[in-house]
């Protein structure tokens, strides 16, 4: 496997721990696949670190994470926004405005990072929200974003 052993002796497997695979687009399939999981009334997001997410550090690349970190958030957005709405509504869209991501500590192959991530306040055309990800138990990056709403491509 490219001389990149597993922390454990047998690789995580997202599907039969409960997680399922969520739709994505082309760029992120690059990184991807992403998961998803409700837990505690919370969508929470996964990744899966392979080699090709790697650095030349062969630690999970600053842009993979940032990516599955703009994922994360973005799909929180929807999903909360997305509650309550009445089933024939137009789907809820969103782009980036700002991105920020703290790195705390490296991701090694073949871990498992988690996304927790919450909206913490919302105008008329803009949302703000805030999140880590961890491996573990232990923090690998702190998240703040804003994201802008659009209207539905009609």
């Amino acid at each position: 496997m490219d001389g990149l052993e597993p922390v454990s002796q047998t690789v995580f497997d997202p599907a039969a721990a409960g997680w399922t695979k969520r739709r994505s687009n082309p760029f992120s399939d690059v990184v991807g696949p992403f998961w998803q999981k409700q837990e505690d009334g919370q969508v929470l997001f996964g990744l899966l670190c392979t080699p090709q997410t790697l650095n030349n550090a062969r630690v999970m690349h600053g842009g993979a994470l940032a990516t599955f970190c703009d994922q994360a958030l973005g799909g929180t957005l929807h999903e909360t926004l997305s509650r309550g709405q009445e089933p024939d509504a137009p789907s809820v869209r969103s782009v980036t405005v700002q991105l920020n991501v703290q790195f705390l500590a490296a991701v090694r192959p073949f871990d498992f990072v988690i996304a927790r991530c919450r909206v913490t306040r919302k105008t008329r055309t803009l949302v703000f929200l805030d999140g880590f990800v961890e491996v573990g138990n232990e923090a690998v990056a702190s998240l703040q974003a804003v994201f802008k709403l659009v209207k539905p491509a009609g």
